[in-house]
C-alpha cells in the first residue's frame, strides 16, 4: 500500500494546498465549510494523512445561488 501524499489531494490527485503540511499553523480549511460528501470519500488509508484540496473540499457545501421564481 502506498503512503499517501500529505500535499496531495486524496480525491483528485491535485495539490492540496495544506498549511499544515506546509507547516505552517493554519490552513485555507480552517475557515470553510468542508463538503460532508467529500470528506466520506476520502480513502481510509488517507484518513488524518492528507488533506482533500479546495476544489473538492467545498464545491458541494457552497450554498447554492437562488433560483428565479417563475412568474
Amino acid at each position: 500500500m502506498t503512503t499517501p501524499n500529505p500535499k496531495t489531494c486524496p480525491l483528485c490527485g491535485e495539490p492540496n494546498s495544506c498549511g499544515m503540511a506546509a507547516g505552517e499553523q493554519a490552513c485555507w480549511c480552517f475557515a470553510v465549510t468542508m463538503d460532508p460528501d467529500a470528506l466520506a470519500r476520502i480513502p481510509e488509508a488517507a484518513k488524518g494523512k492528507a488533506c482533500v484540496c479546495q476544489r473538492c473540499g467545498v464545491k458541494a457545501a457552497l450554498p447554492e445561488a437562488p433560483k428565479p421564481e417563475k412568474q
